[in-house]
C-alpha cells in the first residue's frame, strides 16, 4: 500500500511525464539546439535537485536574460542515461553515479565532471532531558516504522534508556516535508512512517514545542535545526550510530559521508558541453554564495566552503570522473569477510589493539591477524608481499626499500604521530636536570640497579635513589630502554623496585616523585602533561647537548627519547575489500581519536586528509585496471613449453 507521500510523488511524476509527452517536440527541439546554441542549457534528472535548479534559474534570469535553461524531471537514473547519451548538458542526481553508469558513459565516450550542490539531511530532535543520545538504524526502525505506534516509552527502543515516556512525535506537513519523509522511508523498513506523527506547521513551532515538552521527538530538515538550535532552547539532535561510532548531524560529517540520514545533491556535467561559456557561468553561480541561498531556502544543507572551492577548481581544470563521491569506493559492506595480516614493532602492540577495537565490531567477519615481530621482520614481510600493513617506529632502510622494489611492492607510508618517554624528577632536584643516555640506563636497567644518585652519574650526590615505575612487564619500560640503547638489544628493566613503588598510574608515580628529593620515574609526554603534579621533566643529552622534551623537539626529532610512529600499507593488497575498509578506517576520524586518547602527539588531521586522497586515487586506479579488458595475445608458432618465472603474472 502506498503512503500518502509516495502517492503524491508518483502523481507528480505522472504529471511530469504527461507534460513531457505533450511537449515532446518542444523538448526534442531544445535538446537539438543545446549542442549548437551556447545560450540554451539543458538539465535532466532528479526532482529534488530540479527544485534547486528551478529556484536558481529564476534568480539568475535577471543576471543573464539571454541564457535559457530547460529543466526536465525524469529521475536520477534517466537523467544520467541522458547524460551518457549526450542528450543533456547536465544530469541532476539524488545520490552518486553508479559504477555501471560510469562504464556506460565511458563506453559512449562521454566524460563528466561531478559537482556537489549540497545535502538533503534530516535530524531527530529531542529535549535535552531525553535519555537517548545515540540511536542505531535498527533502533530508528523500532521507533519510527509503520508498526511502531505502540512504542510509547524509550525503554521499548533500548532498555538502557530506562522508563521515560514518549508522548508526542512531530513532523512538518507533507507539502513541506518531502525530503525528510523520503529519506527516512528509504532507510527504514516497511512502507512509510508510523501513523501517529503529528504535523506542526513550521520548524520554529516544532522547536518551541520540544523546548518545553520533555517527552517529545521531532523530525525536521537538518538545515532547519541549524537555524532553530540556539543556547536559549533546551533541544538537541540525536546522534546516529554507524558501527560503534555515534555520528553528530553536522556539516563536517556530511562532507565526510559519515552521517547516515543524508543524501548528496549532485550534478554530472558533460565535459564537452563546457565549451559553452553560459553553462560555465551558470554552474559557477550555483556554487557561489548567491546560488547557495536558493539551496538553503529549500531546506538543504550547503557543504563546507572548502568543497565549494574544490568544485570551482574542477570546473576550471576540467577534472573528470568521480570526485566528491569517490568515498563510495571504500564503503565496504559490513558483511565483508577476509583476513588482514598485520606485523610491526612489539612496542606498538597495545596501540594497535586499541586502534583495532572500534574497527572489529563494524566488520565482524574480518579477522585482524596481528603478529608483531619487530620493525625489521615487519618490513621484510611487507616487501615480500606477506603482510598487508605494518606498524613501525621507523621508515624502511635502503635495503628494505630495495627489497620492496625488487618484489614490485608499493607502499603508502602513513605518519601516525610521535610517542616520547620523559624522565620525571622532583622540582627540588637541581643536580639531575640533564641526563645522558647512559645515565638513564643506569637509572632503570637491571644491569646496574643503582641505589643512589652517585651511582647514576659522576658528581651526583650520595642521595638515595627512589625509583617509582609501572608494574613488571609493562611495555613502556621496554620502549624506554630500547630508545636508550638505540640499535643494541635492550637490557632488562631493574627488578629491585619495592612493591609499593610499582604502579601503572602515571599520576600516582608523578605525585610519589613530587614528594621525594631522590625520586625518579618515567612516563609518556601526554601523561606528563595531564599529571598536574609539581615535578619536572629531565633534559636528555645524546651527545649533542641537553634537549628539553618539548612538543616541538619531539616532532622535529631532536629529543632523543622520542620515536615516530608509522603505518605502512601494502598497496597491492588494496584489491581486497577488507584491506580497503581497514586502510580507510585508519585514516579516518575514529582512528585519529584513538591516537589522541592513547597519548600519541602530533597526529595531524590535515596529513590524514591528504593521505585519504592518495588512497582514493590508488583505489580508482585499481578499479580502472580491473575494468579494462586484457587483450588476448596472438598465439606464436612455437609456444614456450614452460613459462619463465619472470613471465608468470603476479595475480595478487
Amino acid at each position: 500500500m502506498l503512503t500518502y507521500f509516495r502517492r503524491v510523488w508518483i502523481a507528480l511524476l505522472i504529471c511530469t511525464a504527461l507534460i513531457a509527452t505533450f511537449s515532446a517536440n518542444s523538448f526534442s527541439a531544445v535538446r537539438a539546439q543545446s549542442a549548437s546554441d551556447p545560450n540554451q542549457l539543458t538539465f535532466e534528472g532528479s526532482a529534488l535537485v530540479a527544485a534547486v535548479i528551478e529556484a536558481a534559474k529564476a534568480d539568475y534570469a535577471a543576471r543573464a536574460p539571454q541564457t535559457q535553461i530547460a529543466v526536465t524531471i525524469s529521475g536520477t537514473a534517466t537523467g544520467i542515461d541522458q547524460l551518457c547519451n549526450s542528450a543533456t548538458d547536465v544530469a541532476m542526481a539524488y545520490g552518486a553515479i553508479t559504477d555501471a553508469q560510469i562504464a556506460d558513459c565511458a563506453a559512449k565516450g562521454v566524460n563528466f565532471i561531478e559537482l556537489l550542490l549540497g545535502y538533503d539531511a534530516v535530524a531527530l530532535v529531542v529535549n535535552n532531558a531525553a535519555p537517548a543520545q545515540c540511536l542505531s538504524v535498527d533502533q530508528l526502525n523500532t521507533l519510527l516504522s509503520p508498526g511502531a505506534t505502540d512504542v510509547k516509552n524509550w525503554s521499548a527502543v533500548d532498555a538502557a534508556f530506562g522508563d521515560f515516556a514518549i508522548e508526542s512525535l512531530y513532523i512538518l506537513p507533507d507539502n513541506e516535508q518531502r525530503p525528510p519523509r523520503f529519506l527516512l522511508d528509504r532507510l527504514l523498513a516497511g512502507d512509510g512512517l508510523r501513523a501517529d506523527l503529528q504535523a506542526v506547521e513550521t520548524a520554529k513551532a516544532m522547536s518551541e514545542k520540544i523546548n518545553v515538552e520533555r517527552n517529545a521527538i521531532g523530525i525536521m530538515p537538518l538545515q532547519d535545526l541549524i537555524v532553530e538550535r540556539t543556547p536559549a532552547k533546551a533541544i538537541r539532535p540525536l546522534q546516529i550510530r554507524t558501527g560503534t561510532a555515534c555520528i553528530e548531524p553536522n556539516t563536517v560529517n556530511l562532507d565526510e559521508g559519515r552521517y547516515p540520514l543524508s543524501e548528496s545533491l549532485l550534478l554530472y556535467v558533460n565535459a564537452a558541453r563546457l565549451e559553452k561559456q553560459p553553462l560555465q557561468d551558470f554552474l559557477r553561480y550555483l556554487l557561489s554564495s548567491d546560488g547557495r541561498r536558493n539551496l538553503i531556502a529549500l531546506k538543504y544543507v550547503p557543504p563546507s566552503e572548502v568543497l565549494y572551492s574544490r568544485g570551482l577548481g574542477y570546473l576550471e581544470t576540467r577534472r573528470t570522473g568521480r570526485t566528491y563521491s569517490r568515498v563510495q569506493a571504500v564503503n565496504v559492506p559490513a558483511n565483508t569477510a577476509g583476513v588482514i595480516s598485520i606485523d610491526g614493532s612489539p612496542l606498538l602492540n597495545e596501540l594497535v589493539k586499541d586502534l583495532n577495537a572500534p574497527f572489529s565490531p563494524r566488520f565482524t567477519s574480518i579477522t585482524l591477524l596481528n603478529q608483531p615481530f619487530g620493525n625489521a621482520a615487519a618490513y621484510r614481510k611487507l616487501c615480500e608481499n606477506r603482510a598487508d600493513i605494518v606498524f613501525t617506529t621507523r621508515q624502511p632502510n635502503a635495503a628494505e626499500a630495495d627489497l620492496c622494489q625488487r618484489n614490485n611492492v608499493q607502499t603508502l607510508q602513513m605518519p601516525l604521530g610521535y610517542d616520547a618517554d620523559l624522565i620525571v624528577i622532583s622540582l627540588q632536584n637541581t643536580f639531575a636536570r640533564c641526563l645522558s643516555l647512559e645515565n638513564v640506563e643506569r637509572l632503570f636497567s637491571a644491569r646496574y640497579n643503582a641505589k643512589s644518585w652517585a651511582q647514576v652519574a659522576q658528581g651526583f650526590p650520595e642521595q638515595p635513589l627512589i625509583v617509582v615505575a609501572p608494574r613488571s612487564g609493562n611495555v613502556q619500560a621496554d620502549a624506554l630502554l630500547t630508545s636508550v640503547v638505540r640499535n643494541q638489544i635492550a637490557p632488562r628493566f631493574r627488578d629491585d623496585i619495592a612493591e609499593n613503588a610499582q604502579n601503572d598510574d602515571p599520576i600516582f608515580r608523578a605525585v610519589a616523585v613530587q614528594n621525594a628529593l631522590g625520586g625518579a620515574t618515567f612516563m609518556r609526554y601526554s601523561e606528563f602533561m595531564r599529571s598536574g603534579a609539581r615535578v619536572q621533566a629531565v633534559q636528555i643529552d645524546a651527545g649533542n647537548g641537553c634537549v628539553a622534551p618539548t612538543l616541538a623537539n619531539i616532532q622535529n626529532g631532536t629529543y632523543p627519547l622520542a620515536r615516530p610512529l608509522f603505518a605502512a600499507l601494502n598497496l597491492n593488497s588494496l584489491s581486497r575489500p577488507e584491506v580497503r575498509a581497514y586502510a580507510w578506517y585508519l585514516l579516518g576520524d575514529d582512528a585519529l581519536t584513538v591516537l589522541n586518547q592513547e597519548g600519541v602527539v602530533g597526529a595531524d588531521a590535515n596529513t590524514f586528509t591528504a593521505l585519504r586522497e592518495v588512497l582514493l586515487e590508488r583505489i580508482e586506479a585499481i578499479e580502472r585496471a580491473a575494468a579494462t579488458p586484457v587483450p588476448t595475445a596472438e598465439p606464436t608458432a612455437e609456444p614456450t613449453a614452460e613459462p619463465t618465472a619472470a613471465a608468470t603474472p603476479d595475480l595478487e
